[in-house]
């Protein structure tokens, strides 16, 4: 779906991620790789196997999209390393033409250097040009650029006729702040208010839509 942002051409993606049209830069939010095998190492049962979904989207969308840029908003690996670290690596590899940031997030612990040999670059609490800030958890500012996030994990409740209701991710846009839905499986939702103020993009299969 194509919107416009600060007078700028953006894509929203069904995939659960944005893309700055200008720029050529993808902007991913909360991809929570890792996350298995950190529950598994606190005790918490988990199939091994149940995060690939994960990896295999990344892949799909770098290969549909092939961006220049690529904006990871935060809590890209879950905790500190485990074994799930030589799947983000080798996928990482592949993509040696793709300049990678990631803007650390509350869950990123694996150390700098870690990241830096794969050769991403590391900022510790936002990105700002003339028109965005991009960060992990929203910011407080006084001025007209749009603050682009991730953090909340946002999602809508959608109602059948037979009194059914389905919590669905979405876009959320609301003054100056767009909340960017949670990449990754394993994240959950958080539900966001339905507010005369607010433009809601829910993610279907296959599309956006606006509510």
């Amino acid at each position: 779906m194509q919107i416009s942002l600060q007078g700028k051409p953006f894509t929203l993606l069904h995939e659960k991620a944005l893309y700055n049209n200008d720029e050529s830069l993808l902007i991913i939010a909360d991809v929570h790789l890792g996350k298995v095998n950190h529950f598994r190492k606190e005790g918490i049962s988990m199939p091994l196997n149940a995060q690939q979904g994960d990896y295999l989207n990344l892949k799909q969308l770098l290969d549909k999209v092939t961006p220049k840029k690529v904006y990871f908003l935060g809590d890209l690996f879950h905790s500190d390393y485990n074994y799930d670290w030589h799947h983000f690596e080798a996928l990482i590899s592949c993509y040696t033409d793709t300049d990678f940031t990631l803007i650390k997030g509350n869950h990123d612990f694996v150390d700098v250097e870690k990241f830096e040999r794969l050769g991403l670059h590391i900022v510790k609490d936002l990105i700002e040009d003339k028109h965005f800030i991009y960060s992990h958890a929203p910011v407080s500012y006084e001025h007209n650029k749009l603050n682009i996030s991730g953090h909340i994990h946002p999602g809508i409740s959608i109602s059948g006729r037979a009194n059914q209701s389905v919590r669905i991710p979405c876009f959320y846009l609301k003054d100056n702040l767009l909340l960017l839905p949670a990449f990754g499986t394993l994240t959950g939702l958080y539900k966001m208010d339905r507010t005369a103020s607010a433009h809601i993009y829910v993610v279907l299969p296959g599309e956006v839509k606006k509510l």
